[in-house]
């Protein structure tokens, strides 16, 4: 180009503020999306958790959870590798067998993270919703003003 001028031709930017644009319709369509599953599972599990009668287990539908999403993970993998199951199992294959490493380093806050699921079943067996909701951003705010370097009560340094 002439002049050293390093612009884009008018079409480029175009197409770049457009997926500009759609990028920020998805990021705003998926916090209303999560906002809404949030919040309907929370209730509905206090809503089951507090019918009388039998209760279920609530390993077993943390259990249960657990598979849907390694269901959806393997799915959202088989699409990625245009579904082709032979593609797939080799890059499955090599992501947990050959790389067993980052595989251990992530088994010990998956069980943690199960853990956590099975006691927010029976905390929020004896809890109101609105308190359950709360108290763990209520948790979230107070670890990360003490984490955060720039805080004025961050020990981290």
């Amino acid at each position: 180009m002439a002049g050293g001028s390093h612009s884009q031709p008018p079409e480029d930017k175009a197409a770049s503020r457009g997926q500009s644009d759609v990028n920020r319709k998805l990021k705003y369509i998926s916090l209303a999306v999560l906002v809404v599953q949030n919040a309907s599972l929370i209730l509905s599990i206090r809503y089951v958790r507090t019918l009388p009668g039998d209760r279920f287990f609530t390993t077993s539908a943390v259990v249960m959870a657990e598979i849907l999403k390694v269901l959806t993970c393997l799915l959202i993998i088989l699409l990625q590798k245009r579904f082709s199951v032979k593609d797939t199992v080799v890059f499955l294959v090599d992501a947990v067998v050959f790389q067993y490493k980052d595989t251990l380093k992530l088994a010990v806050p998956s069980l943690i993270y199960t853990l956590q699921n099975n006691l927010q079943y029976v905390a929020i067996s004896n809890l109101p919703a609105a308190t359950f909701q709360v108290s763990p951003r209520v948790s979230d705010l107070i670890s990360d003003s003490v984490t955060v370097p720039d805080s004025p009560v961050c020990t981290c340094r």
